[in-house]
C-alpha cells in the first residue's frame, strides 16, 4: 500500500469520509514545500499553479503532462530522449500570451 493511500485509509478511520479526505489531500499537495526546492521560507516550493513539466514513470512508459493539467503524452523508455518539451513550451507560451 503506498503512503498515499495509508493517509486516506487513516483520515477516513478518523472520521473523514472518501470524498473529504481525497480533497484534503488534494489541498495538501498544492501548500507551499518547505523541505523541497530551495528551503528558503522566501521562495518557496508549490504545486499550486503555474506551469511546471511533470514526467511521471507507470506501468512500462512515461506520461507527460502540465502542472496545470494539460496532457503531453505518452512515450516507451526505448523512444524517451525528452518527447515533451517542445509541446509543453508551445503550451506555456500559449498561456503567456493568452492565445
Amino acid at each position: 500500500m503506498s503512503a498515499r493511500a495509508e493517509i486516506l485509509a487513516a483520515l477516513m478511520r478518523g472520521g473523514y469520509s472518501e470524498d473529504a479526505a481525497v480533497s484534503l489531500m488534494s489541498r495538501a499537495d498544492k501548500e507551499p514545500q518547505t523541505s523541497t526546492g530551495t528551503g528558503d521560507p522566501e521562495f518557496p516550493t508549490t504545486l499550486a499553479g503555474g506551469h511546471a513539466l511533470v514526467v511521471e514513470y507507470g506501468d512500462c512508459e512515461f506520461h507527460g503532462c502540465c502542472q496545470c493539467g494539460m496532457r503531453l503524452g505518452t512515450v516507451t523508455p526505448d523512444k524517451f530522449s525528452s518527447p515533451f518539451g517542445l509541446p509543453w513550451e508551445r503550451h506555456v507560451m500559449r498561456q503567456e500570451t493568452g492565445r
